[in-house]
């Protein structure tokens, strides 16, 4: 990456690089309009919560269906109190006409937590990304993919971070790839067996797979590597 005049994002505790897991990014659908007409418009604030889902089924492995549940309220709760709900006009931020709306992060989702004794487990465990040793990934994002040629390195993370940092990382290069159908890109994912191998996440494998199975419609292409020929 040095040598091409890349850049190197690194997600990992302690790094200054952020990316917001509850952002809801804006994506410019003029190409896609031009390219296949008006389309119906789809809630994006359902579909961030989708894809919330899958991040805390990684950070969260035992999660039960009644917490599932209040996490879904909690959510939708913290994103409430910024001013956003299902309407995607209310993205738009009254002050700055064209810019969306202040994003929540992670803890103010923990506060929502907080409050209920039903969901102190799950703001237990979003401590660590709070306030603990995780706490960079309660930050707005301080990034961005417009050089050419952007690694995101998640190579020190561990554990259950390890495949939460994965899915943040990929997620967040999905949102980019989408912009613009009439942009090349690739996308190289390296070790994919931490969210879809024998240790992953069902979840987490079905988002890949749709990603890569749809990735040329937005004119890219993805690429995964692995060691191990038997994944």
């Amino acid at each position: 990456a040095k040598a091409l005049n890349g850049t190197i994002i690194r997600i990992v505790p302690g790094s200054p690089d952020c990316i917001n897991v509850m952002e809801i990014r804006r994506i410019d659908h003029t190409s896609s309009e031009l390219l296949d007409g008006p389309m119906p418009e789809q809630s994006e604030l359902a579909a961030k919560i989708q894809k919330l889902h899958i991040f805390f089924s990684l950070l969260i492995p035992d999660l039960s269906n009644e917490e599932r549940q209040l996490l879904d309220e909690a959510i939708v709760t913290t994103y409430r109190n910024k001013g956003i709900t299902y309407s995607n006009a209310s993205l738009d931020d009254p002050a700055h006409p064209g810019q969306y709306r202040e994003m929540p992060i992670l803890g103010d989702l923990y506060d929502i937590l907080l409050i209920a004794p039903e969901t102190k487990r799950l703001a237990n465990i979003l401590n660590r990304l709070v306030h603990g040793s995780a706490s960079t990934f309660n930050q707005r994002t301080n990034v961005n993919l417009d050089n050419k040629y952007t690694v995101l390195d998640i190579s020190e993370l561990s554990g259950d971070l390890l495949t939460a940092g994965m899915f943040v990382a990929l997620d967040y290069v999905w949102d980019k790839a989408k912009e613009d159908r009439t942009a090349e890109k690739a996308i190289y994912v390296d070790e994919m067996w931490q969210l879809i191998g024998s240790g992953g996440n069902q979840v987490a494998a079905g988002f890949v797979l749709e990603m890569f199975k749809i990735i040329r419609g937005y004119g890219g292409s993805a690429i995964c590597a692995t060691q191990d020929l038997n994944e």
